[in-house]
């Protein structure tokens, strides 16, 4: 299996659950090193995201990744490259993981199975095919609702009553791809963003080693519903509506899932 994380928190989460497993061998790890744009350099990217979502968002992505990687490295949830060192699998950081490079690290590393979990971007289908088993993607929201960036920030925008975690196959179309299971969980009214997108990637994780065996030998999934809609970057008047009705991105609590990686 390889994974491909954007790292941070949820990305740290996924990589212990499945690495806990004894059926599952990551035999590689793809970190993208991106922000916005492929092209963009760090700053361009930082500065864009600032202009579009605002001060108060850009700190949210910083906590979830930055942050949580550097409290990770002092707790008991190392970030995703340490995870990959002590299971001696080689990583490949990337803007794109559809150039050379990234179809030649995934030939060596000859997954059965490629899992995308928190990861920032478009896999190609010249990419997804490769593996025997195919490519799956986990999505925190109950797809077809809430299709691309941060679902949990835009189910608490517009009031969501339902919040759940989606395993799908992964497609030409972003957050399009056959469904392989979903599930619904309670969160409680007062939990940031950056938690319930946390447990959602961690019980994504979860369901998708529950069918491990079905997923390995091919199981097509269940199309999706209907065509729901598609999210990108919030804008600054949307993050501060959110916090208008009462909802945090991040709150001091957080600091100990980022260190331990148990909630509550």
């Amino acid at each position: 299996m390889v994974l491909c994380t954007s790292g941070g928190l949820p990305g740290a989460l996924v990589m212990r659950r499945l690495a806990q497993d004894p059926r599952v061998q990551i035999t590689g790890l793809v970190v993208s090193s991106r922000i916005f744009g492929k092209s963009d350099s760090r700053l361009q990217s930082v500065w864009k995201l600032y202009r579009k979502s605002g001060l108060r968002y850009l700190l949210y992505l910083w906590s979830s990744t930055s942050l949580a990687t550097l409290l990770g490295r002092f707790g008991n949830l190392p970030p995703v490259q340490v995870q990959a060192a002590s299971l001696g699998c080689p990583v490949l950081t990337t803007r794109d993981i559809n150039d050379d490079r990234g179809g030649a690290f995934l030939d060596a590393c000859a997954p059965d199975l490629l899992v995308s979990a928190f990861f920032n971007q478009r896999i190609s289908s010249d990419v997804f095919d490769r593996p025997a088993a195919g490519a799956v993607n986990i999505h925190p929201s109950l797809l077809p609702q809430l299709r691309g960036v941060d679902p949990v920030f835009y189910a608490k925008l517009r009031g969501v009553k339902k919040v759940g975690v989606s395993v799908h196959r992964l497609a030409d179309e972003l957050d399009a791809g056959a469904l392989l299971g979903q599930q619904e969980i309670e969160v409680g009214s007062r939990e940031s963003v950056l938690l319930i997108t946390s447990r959602l990637y961690q019980q994504g994780a979860t369901m998708l080693l529950a069918d491990l065996e079905r997923i390995g030998d091919g199981d097509p999934g269940r199309p999706q519903q209907g065509r729901g809609g598609y999210d990108s970057w919030p804008t600054q008047d949307q993050v501060s509506a959110l916090r208008r009705e009462g909802n945090a991105l991040v709150i001091a609590a957080d600091l100990a899932t980022m260190v331990t990686g148990r909630f509550g």
